[in-house]
């Protein structure tokens, strides 16, 4: 019998596994892909499978149009509660295929057929559908912005100069309740919820000309029913990525007018609103239209019952417990057999109370897709153990997230005379910074944490160099010793470097931060975690109390524009009052040091020109260096390695080892169940 000893790394581990987890990893095999067989356990909660093949359908022959009614929606249509598919579906739709959704080379595309559900088991109601919504204006496969197909829009023109957008919505298209897309939708959201005071409905950053609202919103002029151009005050070409990004969504410029319009007393009838408040338990009717007028990250939510979208799938049900989306009988996505996506009729989300509820669920055969944030490398032994129980397969992507970074607040105590913190972060060598990357040893946490198959070290996480870190911090005056033999601060003061986190996020903070703070310390820094709740931790990074954060972001995205959360409240705030000031026109904040003008300045050059264009790249990759070189931000371990976990029977899967977990969600519209 062989003896499992527990090693102080893999005691790490176990805060973020579980102890039963850490005996598996000890002796675990390597992480691969692994398909679970064919059958299925009666224990399993198995997915609801297809009502009938393609060829089945096909050979029941096409509509008029050539297209193919799903038979979930068959007995609606013959009772006459939904008008046939024909009627249903735009003059052109956007035909779905190898190199739409995902790059073929990640993903191979196969027509597939209708039925089945996806169950989930997220913590909150949306789950993933704010990334699967597939109705963004534009589309380019996965988190790329240069192909820009017309999505929303049927056509699309953009100015020799980058300041004009002129698009023109899909002839035909419907809102989810069978009500016509149009212009109109596009007005109301401009005029009567951007541009009036009294709404208090903040502009979409992405709509201030370079993203910078000193210089002003989109100015909005309207052609006809179909057709309106967005005109900036200067060049904007990074307003594309915006338009293919899941992350601010159509909604960003299109909301159905005519339900939200019932809530607005500017046109709906005073006795009908004064009903409707008092049903809502509301006095004032802004309010109550900020509560209805639910933005797609929100779709889940109980108050978004009844509102039309423009999304895959559809909320019809909502309780404490469960969520339940039905397919879009609209939707205008088809693949090249003429049947309607998505494929799939229902994602069924029964909520989990927190993580481990969402890793319960899925242990016990009850989730048919998770990735993404959902599960964890360090969780995959234990996942490995039932995969073959319930019929489902593992494998391994990139992930569209950086790992865990190390923020540094060049913010803090910057209104504090004679602050230690703020001439170690204003070094213009950036020795503070250097040293303490030379002091992290990213491997380590890799191997400790990741069993080694997260990435090689990336940007400036160059350690370990406990001679060079040791160097650098004798230069900046940590050259003597308190009585506890960790170093004095270059006041001759004691000097605590405090790490400020929440674990609610990713439970590999906690192993990762212990061992930060044993690395950081062997160069003679006093480090204190400071763990504390999520609110708070929020709160502190608003009111720039935070000296340094361990905080994840969209890093692997940004040079195609689709995130900017490296801006310097984003994400880990590492310069929050500075990007108040650049936020506030000048009002409010930090005017920034020159060494952080410098940011700005490259940021809004960038934003002149498409993400994925030559000259795009070229000032982003200044950009990268820049935060590089300053080190705002220092990664505490190399690129990501994510696992998911999905039902055997889907179809269209991206492959083992494609760039982005995300994809596997932004994928869903394809997905169907093998027969």
């Amino acid at each position: 019998m062989k003896n499992y000893n527990i090693t102080r790394r893999q005691f790490l581990r176990a805060s973020a596994l579980g102890l039963g987890g850490v005996i598996m990893a000890a002796c675990a095999p390597s992480l691969t892909s692994t398909t679970a067989p064919t059958e299925v356990q009666a224990t399993a909660t198995t997915a609801a499978q297809p009502t009938a093949t393609t060829a089945a359908l096909l050979a029941g022959g096409k509509s008029a149009r050539g297209f193919v009614e799903p038979p979930f929606l068959a007995e609606r249509v013959k009772a006459g509660k939904l008008p046939p598919i024909d009627e249903r579906l735009p003059a052109e739709t956007f035909v779905v295929g190898p190199d739409t959704l995902i790059q073929e080379q990640y993903g191979a595309w196969k027509n597939g057929q209708y039925g089945g559900d996806i169950n989930i088991a997220a913590t909150w109601g949306t789950g993933f559908l704010n990334i699967a919504q597939s109705s963004t204006i534009l589309r380019s496969p996965s988190q790329s912005t240069k192909a820009s197909r017309p999505n929303v829009v049927s056509a699309y023109k953009v100015s020799d100069d980058y300041t004009s957008y002129t698009l023109t919505l899909r002839k035909g298209l419907k809102w989810s309740d069978g009500e016509p897309v149009s212009t109109e939708d596009v007005r109301f959201v401009f005029e009567d919820l951007y541009g009036d005071p009294g709404m208090n409905y903040g502009w979409d950053g992405a709509l201030y000309t370079d993203g910078n609202s000193a210089l002003g919103p989109a100015k909005l002029t309207i052609q006809d029913e179909n057709t309106f151009t967005l005109t900036f005050s200067q060049p904007y070409g990074a307003f594309i990525a915006s338009l293919n990004s899941w992350i601010p969504g159509y909604d960003m410029l299109i909301r159905p007018a005519h339900y939200l319009k019932k809530f607005h007393a500017k046109y709906a009838k005073k006795e009908d609103l004064d009903a409707l408040l008092k049903a809502n338990n509301e006095t004032d009717w802004t309010k109550l239209l900020n509560s209805k007028n639910v933005a797609h990250w929100d779709m889940g939510e109980i108050r978004a019952l009844g509102m039309p979208c423009l999304n895959a799938w559809v909320l019809v049900e909502a309780t404490d417990t469960r969520r339940v989306f039905e397919r879009n009988p609209y939707f205008w996505h088809v693949d090249s057999d003429g049947l309607q996506l998505p494929y799939i009729d229902r994602v069924v989300n029964n909520l989990a109370i927190d993580s481990n509820g969402t890793l319960n669920a899925i242990m016990s055969g009850k989730v048919d897709l998770a990735g993404g944030n959902n599960i964890a490398l360090s969780q995959m032994p234990t996942l490995v153990q039932t995969a073959s129980q319930f019929n489902r397969k593992i494998f391994t992507t990139g992930s569209f997230n950086f790992p865990i970074m190390l923020f540094l607040n060049h913010d803090f105590e910057y209104d504090k005379a004679d602050s230690v913190w703020q001439k170690l972060i204003t070094d213009a060598d950036n020795r503070f910074g250097k040293a303490l990357a030379a002091a992290m040893d990213p491997q380590e946490v890799n191997k400790s944490v990741f069993f080694g198959k997260f990435g090689k070290p990336m940007m400036n996480a160059t350690g370990p160099d406990l001679a060079l870190a040791n160097k650098l911090l004798d230069e900046l005056g940590f050259d003597k010793r308190g009585s506890d033999g960790l170093r004095l601060g270059p006041d001759g003061n004691p000097f605590i470097f405090r790490i400020s986190f929440y674990t609610i996020e990713a439970p590999e903070e906690t192993p990762i931060s212990e061992l930060l703070k044993e690395q950081i310390q062997k160069a003679g820094l006093h480090v204190e975690l400071d763990v504390i709740d999520s609110a708070l931790w929020y709160q502190r990074a608003s009111d720039n109390s935070l000296m340094a954060s361990l905080k994840w972001n969209d890093g692997e995205a940004w040079s195609t524009g689709i995130s900017e959360d490296y801006l310097p409240a984003h994400k880990g705030p590492w310069s929050p009052m500075t990007w108040l000031y650049f936020s506030s026109n000048g009002k409010n904040g930090r005017k920034p040091p020159q060494y952080i003008q410098d940011f700005y300045d490259l940021h809004t050059a960038r934003k002149a020109y498409p993400p994925e264009s030559e000259k795009g790249l070229e000032i982003y990759n200044k950009l990268f260096q820049w935060m590089s070189d300053h080190y705002v931000m220092i990664p505490t371990v190399g690129h990501q390695v994510k696992p998911n976990s999905v039902n055997a029977k889907l179809q269209n899967l991206p492959n083992e080892g494609a760039p982005f977990d995300l994809d596997v969600y932004i994928n869903a519209e394809g997905y169907w169940y093998a027969s």
